[in-house]
């Protein structure tokens, strides 16, 4: 019998933990993806340094709410970049340079220095501090693509886990900073860019490098284009016109939703600094923080994320009617639950976002800026409402009322058409012909390369069977079955029986 060394037990128990994967001594940092959520933790950190506290305002005192105004140009930034990168047709330049760490360090440097010599007693013409703020979110957003585009070959659980952890560690950071003087701060910002924008994100045999997020070879390495032979017969080329279909039809709601976060963030931001209330955000990071980190360890394989989505439309509606009603706490406290809300929201689609572009091979980062530039639009604009009612405090009273109510009937009419577009959609491969069903079968063999027993396999999966009874109606033995399903698991790039079943039904609503 061979003998291992306490060192390698120690690997070999730390490999079935980590779910199997290959591991090594100089990659359990990666393999439980420390770095990734240390990263992303500084990510959110420096979105709210920026943006709930006040360590780069320039004050201004001509100009009305100067510093709400200030903000609002940072999420303006964010969006301009988002859009230039998704009108690009060469964003494959994003990819292969070094433009987005570089570019992110450089506006965070910028606005750095632009706040400290105003600390200085040296002023800043007001053009020059809204410039300086444009770029700032520009570079928050370069620092996302960045994030997410190393993130893409983590596969969907380990992206969720990433992402909840990071919430999580950074409500517990913010706390910290609120005791730091603005000095510190901005110290701290060029070290949280820094790690955003420079920290290794690939993990072993992930495939993240290549674009991948099934383990096997893309080919020529063109961003989505790949050949697989399955029977003598090669995949399409070029991403279909139903993965582009399934890449733009959740950008409605979000920019829907971004708009409530956005107005609501917007009134929460400037009345808390008012109160003094800034702990607020604590509330709207760690609470979605736990939630998720639950849902990715509990729940993945229970609920789909679709269902999940859909509990937080009435929840916002309820938060976003009681707030014109409030006190000036109540008020900020529904104000931080509906930006909770949307924090949960918004990773979710993250991750939907993550599965779509690696099942249907898109472009990154022309993809995820194509899915997220809708989210700043809403933002910008929720935070322009905020920002004129805050001008006058009899708008404040009179129009808020209205502007929740319009907001809660778009959300109701969102509901609606979300319940009625997947309660109309199939609930599984029994409510559709089987005709259809081999189609998309076919289509998925073709595309991931799986083999005819392979495809017998996933099809009983699809239908919710054990391993256990998936043996008995093949006539193979239970490891044979589990040798299949981590093979299928592999080429298609998921981790989970539900994320496979969701894939299969979300080709089944786009072939409708």
């Amino acid at each position: 019998m061979e003998k291992l060394s306490a060192k390698e037990r120690m690997l070999r128990l730390l490999h079935r933990l980590a779910g199997g994967q290959a591991v090594s001594s100089d990659s359990l940092v990666h393999e439980f993806s420390v770095l990734p959520v240390l990263a992303v933790s500084c990510y959110w950190i420096w979105l709210y340094i920026a943006y709930s506290l006040d360590v780069f305002v320039v004050p201004f005192e001509d100009i009305v709410r100067f510093d709400i105004l200030q903000k609002g140009f940072g999420f303006l930034g964010a969006a301009l970049f988002m859009i230039v990168v998704a009108r690009l047709r060469t964003a494959t330049f994003f990819e292969r340079t070094p433009f987005l760490p570089l570019f992110a360090l450089g506006a965070a440097a910028s606005i750095v220095v632009v706040s400290a010599l105003a600390r200085a007693g040296i002023v800043v013409a007001v053009p020059v501090i809204l410039l300086v703020w444009l770029l700032m979110g520009a570079g928050t957003a370069a620092a996302f693509l960045r994030l997410f585009d190393g993130l893409q070959g983590a596969g969907q659980d380990r992206f969720c886990a990433i992402n909840s952890l990071a919430l999580l560690l950074s409500g517990f950071f913010y706390l910290l900073l609120l005791g730091l003087q603005d000095g510190i701060r901005l110290v701290l910002t060029i070290f949280v860019v820094c790690c955003t924008a420079f920290a290794p994100l690939s993990t072993p045999g992930s495939g993240a490098a290549s674009g991948n997020d099934d383990g096997v070879s893309a080919g020529n390495g063109t961003g989505g284009k790949r050949e697989v032979s399955a029977g003598g017969v090669k995949s399409p080329q070029a991403p279909a016109a139903a993965a582009v279909s399934a890449l733009l039809s959740f950008r409605g709601e979000l920019f829907l939703l971004s708009v409530v976060f956005g107005l609501a963030y917007c009134l929460g931001i400037s009345l808390s600094t008012m109160t003094g209330s800034l702990e607020f955000i604590w509330l709207s990071l760690c609470i979605p923080g736990i939630f998720l980190i639950l849902y990715s360890v509990f729940l993945k394989n229970r609920m789909s994320v679709r269902v999940l989505l859909t509990f937080l439309f009435p929840i916002a509606a309820f938060f976003l009617l009681l707030l014109p009603f409030s006190n000036p706490f109540g008020l900020v406290l529904c104000c931080s639950l509906l930006v909770m809300c949307f924090t949960t929201y918004d990773v979710l689609n993250v991750v939907r976002l993550r599965s779509i572009i690696a099942a249907n091979r898109l472009p990154r980062a022309k993809s995820w800026a194509t899915g997220r530039y809708p989210q700043l639009a809403g933002l910008v604009i929720g935070w322009t409402i905020g920002y004129a009612m805050l001008l006058s405090d009899d708008a404040l009273k009179g129009v808020l009322p209205a502007v929740c109510v319009a907001l809660v009937v778009a959300i109701v009419g969102m509901l609606t058409r979300y319940v009625w577009k997947f309660s109309d959609a199939p609930t599984g491969v029994s409510q559709v012909s089987e005709e259809t069903v081999e189609q998309v079968y076919d289509a998925i063999a073709l595309r991931y390369g799986l083999s005819p027993r392979e495809c017998e396999v996933m099809a009983l999966l699809v239908r919710g069977y054990s391993t256990e009874r998936i043996g008995k109606d093949l006539s193979i033995s239970y490891h044979t079955v589990k040798t299949h399903v981590y093979h299928i698991y592999q080429k298609v790039g998921v981790h989970a029986q539900q994320e496979l079943i969701d894939l299969v039904e979300e080709r089944l609503r786009l072939m409708r």
